[in-house]
């Protein structure tokens, strides 16, 4: 049976990356009065348009690789473009963007990227605070076997243990890091998801999303909707 209130998860990697398309697909369901979250790049945050079109449809929160909080070790992290370093100097202007208009960002993060070094975790931690994302995800760079990265880390002689599925988790270390050791990739994965998935800390997270909505919504009859609905 059909859930009464769904709230629905659209599977795209990136489901906005034509906008005219989204603002179509928006129209196209915002007369089902659903709650839906999806995948999509940062990029969505420069057409505020789409992202009205979005919180009206029942947009709640939208799932985005920024990566790294830092511009060094975005660059080369494409195969073939280097978008997310291009983006980089406007991650926050654009994460308060999409949140001002209702949606929540969940923003994602990859530990052990080659620039990184034990300094990563905290860097994390404080761009996470001050952007106050709603919702955080970490994970570990993860070498999937028949992949460019499994390939380099293998001639580089920096894989633990060639082609073991079983530790592709995104959570287990199966490569040896360039900035720090295998220890304090692993202890620090655990110190820093502990940190952000503190009560407090995503408390005060989720505190600051509601009273800036509730802010901008004081003269604005549509995110006054939203609010409501949430």
């Amino acid at each position: 049976a059909l859930r009464n209130h769904p709230f629905i998860e659209f599977a795209d990697d990136n489901t906005f990356v034509d906008k005219k398309w989204g603002k179509e697909l928006c129209q196209a369901i915002e007369p089902l009065n659903i709650k839906w979250f999806t995948e999509t790049d940062i990029s969505v945050a420069d057409d505020t348009e789409l992202l009205e079109a979005m919180a009206r449809a029942g947009c709640r929160q939208v799932l985005i690789g920024l990566e790294s909080p830092t511009a060094q070790a975005l660059t080369g992290l494409e195969q073939k473009a280097n978008f997310k370093a291009k983006r980089f100097a406007k991650y926050r202007e654009s994460i308060q963007r999409i949140q001002e208009a209702g949606i929540t960002v969940n923003g994602c993060f990859i530990l052990g990227l080659d620039h990184h070094d034990a300094t990563i975790f905290d860097s994390i931690y404080e761009f996470v605070d001050q952007v106050n994302l709603y919702e955080v995800q970490v994970t570990v760079l993860t070498p999937f076997p028949g992949t460019p990265l499994y390939d380099r880390l293998l001639a580089e002689e920096r894989l633990i243990e060639p082609g073991a599925w079983e530790r592709c988790t995104l959570f287990d270390v199966n490569f040896i890091p360039k900035g720090m050791t295998i220890e304090e990739l692993t202890e620090g994965l655990y110190q820093l998801t502990a940190s952000l998935y503190a009560d407090e800390f995503v408390s005060k997270r989720r505190r600051h999303f509601f009273r800036q909505l509730r802010h901008q919504s004081k003269n604005l009859q549509e995110k006054n909707h939203v609010l409501a609905n949430y």
